[in-house]
């Protein structure tokens, strides 16, 4: 912290007017981005696009925000080495490996000085923090969560209710999330039928602070990098995030992960609205009454359809003749649960923090 405020105040390379503009062209496989140019401002990014060209893949745009916070950090830290670890898995000295397997890290990229003393290394996957600066002479490790201006902490699947609906708390799910424990506690009589279409945010602030503040210590996160409203980079310790963030909880009756059907007779019963026509497994329903789903940057193509916000079939598994849509009762998917501790830096200006943390040097 000492070291990031005595470094003058800079801009993060891409702003986030800028990096949505790049997404969205990314999203289309437009020949508009400037690789080779991003390639010298932000290799990884420009790996990340040049992967989801490859593979046919969209990139979500927590990654773009990551890969930019980390090339802003490590141009004012002057690494300027970059290696893809992915061409490059040998880089990284055996000791600072270890290391950072001690942290759940999965190493991506590498920012380092080129006498190899210092590195910025930013890791994926959700299991672990995002980056770990290291001074390799003594392996001082100070871990690192960017986090764009609004985010969540993280966002586990729920355990699945049952056929009546209510929310079930099992004792290996506090034990993986234990920050979410007093969250879920307000909300033990909480049933997803009938909150069918709607986000539960109704927590106490003691019970947002909680799920905020135990998420990063059990995740063993040092600071949080963010930006300002002017698209300043701004560091902060993780302990303390609430002092300029507006912070939230949510529970998303339907979530991000689909499962196959696990309460048919809730899915037989909220689809009788429809007035279906059933033939054994095989189901045939009216499609202007159906919510459609489109794929994300794909253009507003056709994925599925929605039948109701928990259940959904994916059009490739349907026969559409225009008027109705038939399907089998094994292809349809169900939607689990989340929930999430959220926070907003929506009004965070550099100048207020660094003055305060100035303070405590």
């Amino acid at each position: 912290m000492q070291e990031f405020y005595s470094i003058a105040q800079t801009k993060v390379i891409f702003n986030k007017k800028e990096r949505k503009k790049l997404w969205e062209l990314a999203k289309k496989r437009s020949t508009d981005i400037d690789l080779q140019d991003l390639k010298t401002k932000c290799p990884a990014l420009e790996y990340q696009i040049q992967k989801s060209f490859e593979y046919g893949s969209n990139i979500q745009p927590a990654v773009f925000s990551e890969c930019v916070y980390a090339q802003t950090l490590a141009n004012m830290l002057k690494l300027d080495l970059f290696i893809n670890c992915t061409n490059e898995p040998d880089f990284i000295p055996s000791q600072v490996v270890s290391l950072i397997n001690s942290y759940n890290l999965v190493p991506r990229y590498v920012y380092s000085t080129k006498d190899k003393r210092r590195m910025l290394i930013q890791a994926g996957g959700s299991g672990g923090i995002d980056s770990a600066l290291i001074t390799v002479i003594d392996l001082v490790i100070y871990t690192i969560e960017f986090k764009e201006p609004g985010a969540k902490t993280s966002e586990p699947d729920l355990p699945k209710y049952g056929e009546d609906g209510k929310l079930i708390v099992t004792k290996k799910f506090l034990a993986d999330y234990p920050q979410f424990e007093a969250m879920l506690d307000e909300q033990k009589d909480l049933n997803f039928f009938e909150n069918i279409g709607h986000n539960i945010c109704n927590f106490s602030s003691n019970s947002i602070n909680l799920a905020v503040f135990n998420n990063y210590t059990k995740k063993y996160a040092d600071v949080i990098c963010t930006e300002d409203r002017n698209g300043s980079f701004v560091m902060m310790p993780a302990n303390q995030v609430q002092l300029w963030a507006k912070l939230e909880g949510e529970i998303r009756p339907s979530g991000r992960n689909r499962y196959k059907v696990w309460t048919p007779g809730a899915f037989g019963r909220l689809m009788l609205q429809y007035a279906p026509n059933i033939n054994g497994t095989t189901i045939r329903l009216e499609k202007s009454k159906l919510e459609m789903r489109r794929e994300r940057g794909g253009g507003g193509k056709i994925s599925g359809f929605k039948i109701t916000p928990l259940f959904f079939v994916y059009a490739k598994d349907c026969q559409d003749d225009g008027k109705y849509i038939t399907f089998d009762m094994d292809d349809v998917w169900q939607l689990n649960p989340t929930i999430a501790g959220k926070m907003f830096f929506k009004t965070l200006k550099y100048e207020e923090v660094k003055s305060y943390y100035k303070k405590l040097f």
